[in-house]
């Protein structure tokens, strides 16, 4: 519904013709918008048509009337006429400085097979002579089945430069045998953890270049030198922008893996150059049980090195099981096919039990990576034993991911208060190879996250990009619509995944992508809503999303993203010509 019908300039007529001068004598508010449908996520005041903003946070919201007597000589008006203002969308989950590090990396698309995956590394490197280990993102695991990719594919495009790819997922790696030979992996090599993160072998036990989750190939990629200061600072000026383009304004950093230190330095060198156009909250990564006994000491020493107004230190992160791309999540029956695959964990029950308990004792929040319904029973048990434990405590869990829960653990979320975070771009019809693996059983139970709003359990959304696939992934807006329709892109006709009731409201998605976010980022008084004091984090939307078709929200545009009263992106005419270049 449109909020306002007095024009501005008519407004600003009545208002200037009885006075010589603007309603304030002097500089007036920064900015002030009127004749807007503004969506505050304010419960006492859901919606206005105008606010004001200045020194940073919001003045003023209201009426446009009153919002007019803040203007001054130096003030700027926007006149919204009817378009959406809200707060700035929240990315719950992503990892923009691995994104940035590796900007220049071959992009792969998940729907390629082993052939077209293999020219195009050819390709990148013919176009990258000088490149001396070529790394890409973004290939189907599931496509290859249980076996996997096998190092020969790539040999035959380039048997003398290393190669590694990551999946889609960011938990398995495709490595030719001159990138296994450099990491010194032969069949002699163990397992980094044997059973949850380890080298596929032939029969003869050699490795076959598939690697299958983090521990195999992440501090690999470290040691080849892959990442620099240098080069993430360099990526992140593109990377950050895309963010800001489609309305972000805070992003929770879901964890920088083998390369924490170089992406904290990087993070420091952006922020201090004041080259960041949103707030990150970074997180320390658990990803080897080595990692758990100093994690709340590094937890504390990057917080005192690293956190500013800007970059906030926000949660441990523990990545607890792999994906179901690469069938390395932990379920409770085996996966289809391999009766003796379950997944794996990566820490045992009583080690996770005791991390989460010490980290809740230390008031330090966590963030668990949880897909399989094995490993989001164990988290849950988990924060119920350091509740038991520590008795009431203000420390906040969240579980990321959450795509296969069993029944009887539903309703655990909402009686232990954990938060859950979604990626809802994932809430499709899964891939003929995804659900082979899965089975019908399972599928039934993926990605179900409207009983939990229903149950009062906060749920919050995000990219998880590069995870999420192509460009559109980072965008709130595809998003919210996968979200609504659990439908792929342009099916209105297409399967329902789970049927109609698990589609989520927009009411329910933007509070997961805006006051949510921000409780889950512990920034729910600075940030998430549009009320007076809260620093004037906005965005301004073509339409409003309330009468928009579900299915064109994707179309939505964002004209311009204001963070702490400063505009970092306005829509222009190159905007148009990028999106159409990357298929937006």
């Amino acid at each position: 519904m449109r909020l306002a019908s007095i024009p501005l300039l008519a407004v600003l007529a009545t208002q200037l013709s009885s006075c010589a001068s603007p309603p304030v004598d002097g500089p007036g508010a920064a900015h002030v918008f009127v004749d807007g449908a503004v969506y505050t996520l304010d419960p006492e005041r859901p919606w206005s048509s105008a606010v004001v903003v200045d020194d940073g946070r919001i003045a003023y919201v209201g009426e446009d009337e009153d919002a007019l007597e803040y203007v001054g000589r130096d003030t700027v008006v926007h006149d919204l006429r009817g378009r959406m203002l809200l707060p700035g969308f929240i990315d719950a989950h992503a990892h923009p400085v691995m994104v940035s590090g590796g900007s220049r990396s071959l992009q792969l698309d998940p729907d390629d097979d082993a052939d077209a995956i293999a020219q195009a590394v050819a390709r990148y490197a013919r176009k990258n002579p000088d490149v001396a280990v070529i790394q890409g993102f973004g290939f189907g695991a599931a496509q290859f089945g249980p076996p996997g990719p096998h190092k020969r594919q790539l040999d035959a495009v380039l048997p003398d430069r290393p190669v590694i790819l990551i999946d889609e997922g960011g938990h398995s790696a495709w490595a030719n045998s001159a990138a296994v030979e450099a990491l010194g992996i032969d069949r002699d090599t163990p397992d980094p953890i044997p059973g949850a993160h380890y080298y596929k072998r032939d029969a003869n036990g050699e490795p076959t270049g598939w690697m299958l989750e983090s521990q195999t190939f992440m501090p690999a990629l470290a040691e080849l030198g892959v990442f620099t200061v240098d080069g993430t600072v360099e990526g992140a000026a593109q990377v950050l922008a895309l963010w800001s383009s489609m309305g972000v304004t805070s992003i929770f950093d879901a964890g920088m893996s083998a390369f924490e230190d170089t992406g904290f330095e990087a993070l420091a060198r952006l922020d201090g150059d004041n080259l960041l156009p949103m707030r990150i909250v970074a997180s320390h990564m658990i990803q080897h049980p080595n990692h758990v006994d100093g994690a709340i000491d590094r937890f504390e020493d990057l917080r005192s090195r690293y956190a500013t107004d800007r970059v906030r230190l926000g949660s441990i992160k523990i990545h607890s099981d792999g994906t179901i791309e690469a069938r390395t999540a932990a379920v409770l029956e085996p996966w289809v096919g391999e009766p003796d695959n379950r997944g794996g964990v990566l820490l045992a029950d009583e080690v996770l039990n005791r991390l989460v308990t010490r980290m809740d004792a230390a008031g330090i929040d966590g963030h668990i990576h949880v897909i399989g319904d094995r490993a989001v029973r164990q988290a849950l048990d988990a924060v119920e034993a350091a509740r038991d434990a520590n008795g009431a405590s203000d420390t906040r869990f969240t579980f990321c991911h959450v795509e296969i829960v069993h029944d009887d653990d539903m309703e655990r979320f909402a009686e232990l208060g954990v938060i859950v975070q979604a990626t809802p771009v994932w809430h499709v019809p899964p891939r003929p190879a995804t659900a082979k693996a899965l089975g019908a059983e399972r599928i039934a139970r993926l990605e179900r996250f409207a009983p939990l709003v229903r149950d009062g359990v906060r749920v919050t959304f995000g990219s998880d990009f590069p995870a999420s696939g192509t460009i559109r992934g980072i965008s709130p807006l595809h998003n919210i619509e996968t979200g609504m329709t659990r439908q792929r892109f342009g099916e209105r006709e297409g399967e329902v995944l789970g049927g109609e009731e698990l589609r989520l409201s927009l009411e329910s998605l933007l509070l997961g992508y805006t006051l949510d976010a921000a409780y889950q980022l512990r920034l729910e008084d600075e940030v998430g809503s549009i009320e007076v004091g809260k620093r004037a984090d906005l965005i301004v939307l073509d339409d409003n999303l309330f009468e928009v078709d579900p299915y064109e929200i994707h179309d939505v545009k964002v004209r311009l993203t204001m963070l702490d009263g400063e505009v970092v992106h306005e829509r222009g005419l190159r905007d148009w010509f990028v999106e159409l270049y990357l298929g937006l």
